[in-house]
């Protein structure tokens, strides 16, 4: 079964025979059948209108036969691009929530080892902070309808690094190792302390001062309510409300994570956010202003290490899966504009977002705030964040400084 008629498939008994008979009556092509079932795909999961029923069969029917491919691809397109090229609307989107039970087992059987930022770093087309990744955690409870880990990690099972303090303090570390992150195949703080990630993480982080150990999440968590190492880092992801109830599914709401990174900076220890992926929708401007208004609210410039934030980026590979699930979702109801090897937003509305992002924080936070773009081409710097590097080598050498600063003042305070 080939590409066209596996995704055919998939559809309701009703929109195969619908479909089926327009692209028989138009006579297309077989890239042009591809085209149409992808697209008739992508409204599926979109919740948006039916190709049957935005191009009407006798209005085809009634034109001449050397006219029908012409126009029925012609409706097609207007209709897909138009909803692509609008902010995208979640008034009227009910996601509908698949569930499933995952597993959850160590793995002591499995190695431990160092990764990289998942950047397209050759020719530094994107900014990138050569961030060193560590994965004590594979696959996620969550289930944001954007997250690349489901691709990576397709199975029910979570599953934890065994004996993993023992793995840690095997693990050579040369002098290019100062930042690692932890949440690239997980959520950083999903389980807390539960099955002993956290503390295994401190230990090492003890033993290695110069590193920073940051933890990223999108969880609720108590795990703050105690003093860790001053080179251990807890970010939470950040978004609008709106994204976060339609397409963060079993993720902590906006409060809860925020209420979690408040109880981390009382116990004195460094948080950050990374407002990201932002979303092009209706209301946007509103609601990550009001993102920032909260962090701004509720925490001081010398509690918060970093913030950075990125927009929706998105692999060939990541894109498929996403099309093939066929789970109920419109973050790719938007123009795929090529990005470093990748497809994002067009470069104009990337920076228009940034841009006005950023101008909601005070001077106060700029000034004393780590800040920076996620995967992101480099001409964008300048407007958003008032600054630009060279190089990625001039970009991790200030992010270091500042970093390793900050934990030093937090180990003094």
């Amino acid at each position: 079964m080939d590409a066209t008629e596996k995704l055919l498939m998939s559809f309701d008994e009703e929109t195969q025979k619908g479909l089926s008979e327009l692209m028989d009556i138009c006579h297309l092509t077989e890239s042009q059948r591809l085209e149409t079932v992808k697209n008739e795909a992508d409204l599926r999961q979109w919740q948006e209108d039916s190709l049957t029923k935005v191009i009407d069969k006798r209005q085809i029917e009634a034109l001449d036969p050397g006219f029908r491919k012409k126009y029925f691809i012609k409706v097609m397109r207007e209709y897909v691009e138009k909803l692509r090229q609008s902010e995208t609307d979640y008034s009227s989107f009910e996601p509908k929530v698949q569930v499933r039970k995952k597993e959850i087992g160590k793995n002591t059987d499995k190695n431990l080892g160092f990764g990289r930022c998942p950047c397209p770093v050759d020719g530094e087309k994107t900014r990138c902070c050569k961030l060193t990744t560590l994965d004590v955690v594979t696959q996620c409870a969550f289930s944001c309808s954007y997250c690349s880990v489901q691709s990576f990690y397709c199975n029910d099972r979570i599953e934890i690094i065994g004996d993993l303090e023992k793995k840690l303090d095997a693990l050579c570390v040369d002098e290019s190792i100062w930042h690692i992150g932890t949440g690239q195949a997980s959520d950083s703080l999903l389980f807390d302390d539960r099955y002993g990630t956290v503390s295994a993480l401190a230990l090492f982080a003890k033993k290695h001062p110069n590193i920073i150990i940051e933890l990223k999440s999108k969880a609720k968590s108590d795990i703050g309510i105690r003093k860790w190492p001053s080179n251990m880092i807890f970010t939470w992801s950040l978004n609008a409300p709106t994204i976060i109830e339609k397409e963060e599914h079993l993720a902590a709401s906006l409060e809860d994570r925020l209420i979690s990174a408040r109880k981390c900076a009382d116990s004195g220890n460094l948080v950050g956010f990374h407002i990201h992926p932002m979303v092009y929708f209706k209301g946007w401007q509103e609601e990550y202003a009001f993102v920032v208004e909260q962090i701004t609210k509720n925490f001081s410039p010398d509690e918060i290490c970093m913030i950075s934030s990125g927009t929706l980026v998105f692999t060939k590979q990541v894109l498929k899966t996403l099309r093939e699930k066929g789970a109920t979702s419109r973050v790719l109801e938007m123009e795929l504009s090529p990005a470093a090897g990748k497809y994002s937003y067009p470069l104009e509305i990337r920076k228009r977002m940034y841009t006005t992002l950023f101008s909601h924080f005070p001077e106060d936070y700029r000034k004393n705030v780590f800040t920076y773009l996620c995967l992101e081409d480099p001409s964008l710097w300048k407007d958003a964040l008032g600054r630009e590097y060279a190089c990625d080598k001039d970009f991790e050498e200030d992010m270091k400084r500042a970093y390793l600063s900050k934990a030093a003042l937090c180990e003094k305070a």
